[in-house]
């Protein structure tokens, strides 16, 4: 299925809801061949992956996402967006995460296969990554029928290198410098090791940045508990 097609499907829909939308992206037999045009693993190592708009619907935007061996994203949310789906095309890591009382814990964290499609709620806050060898791709479907622009929109970023929630209008990158801070909130309280873990993927960034105060401050974190 071409770009072009899975774009015309998901504007038949009569109702734009997370199952619906999910239901389109799983069933579909576009592949990498498909989004060749759009897949470019040469973006600069301060971009904790890469990303490209693919189509601008108006109320829903479809994107694709290359993924390094090593990348991942920070933990985030997707802004105002109401509904979407994640279709992945490689051997990648997933977490979901809860926000409950102002404590932030790990629901889950496992390998998803090739060809796994995710669904995407109002409340999912989630991580990808690419804990393999090989490089791979994803295809990333957001919207909101309320809206006509700015669906991932002040996207949260639950950031404890920094310790802050902070509001993004585009990539969840690790170590975003301020310019792309759109504002911040104080951070829930995170269980230690979902928090250690965020520390340690901010720190492999730092390190593959070449920001060595960086690296040596979280490794110091890191290693005081």
């Amino acid at each position: 299925m071409s770009v072009e097609n899975l774009v015309k499907t998901l504007e038949s829909l009569e109702q734009f809801t997370p199952e619906s939308v999910h239901g389109v992206v799983s069933e579909c037999d576009i592949g990498i061949e498909d989004l060749r045009d759009w897949i470019d693993y040469d973006y600069p190592v301060s971009d904790s992956y890469g990303r490209k708009m693919v189509h601008d619907g108006g109320f829903f935007e479809v994107m694709v996402m290359c993924w390094r061996p090593g990348d991942y994203s920070a933990i985030h949310d997707h802004g105002k967006a109401e509904f979407g789906a994640v279709k992945i095309f490689g051997d990648a890591e997933h977490a979901s995460f809860e926000l409950d009382d102002q404590k932030f814990t790990t629901l889950s964290r496992e390998r998803v296969k090739p060809g796994t499609t995710l669904k995407v709620t109002p409340s999912l806050i989630h991580q990808m990554g690419n804990p393999g060898e090989k490089n791979f791709s994803s295809l990333h479907i957001y919207g909101n029928t309320d809206l006509e622009s700015g669906i991932t929109s002040e996207a949260r970023i639950f950031d404890y290198s920094r310790n802050e929630l902070v509001f993004v209008n585009g990539g969840v990158f690790y170590l975003l410098p301020e310019s792309e801070i759109v504002h911040r909130k104080k951070l829930p309280e995170a269980d230690r090791a979902t928090r250690e873990r965020d520390l340690i993927e901010a720190s492999k960034r730092a390190k593959a940045m070449g920001n060595d105060s960086e690296y040596r401050r979280l490794m110091d974190e890191i290693s005081s508990g």
